[in-house]
């Protein structure tokens, strides 16, 4: 017999780390839509890589970063950006070598 999910699924007082659209429009106060045109406005920020196109999730750090405006301190900078950087530099310096 499958149980069916309870609409809160939540557990005390915390936002959970990544977030649906329907939690975070819940945590904000503001319909689903209003969620979706603020992401399309740039308002919110974009959802995560690494979830599947039919389950969106949105990290909440990010999301209350974005709405409260603060900026990432020096040195927090994204590891995929950093890692993007490196295999840029990377293969800038290595296009005019010669191959051993």
């Amino acid at each position: 017999m499958t149980v069916r999910k309870s609409e809160n699924l939540l557990r005390g007082d915390r936002t959970p780390a990544y977030v649906s659209r329907e939690t975070g429009a819940a945590e904000l106060q503001i319909s689903a839509d209003t969620w979706d045109q603020w992401v399309k406005e740039g308002r919110l920020p974009p959802p995560c890589d690494g979830f599947p196109n039919g389950a969106p999730r949105w990290r909440w750090e990010d999301v209350d970063r974005k709405l409260s405006g603060r900026v990432e301190a020096a040195g927090t900078a994204n590891v995929a950006d950093y890692l993007k950087g490196v295999q840029f530099i990377a293969k800038k310096k290595g296009s005019g070598r010669a191959a051993a």
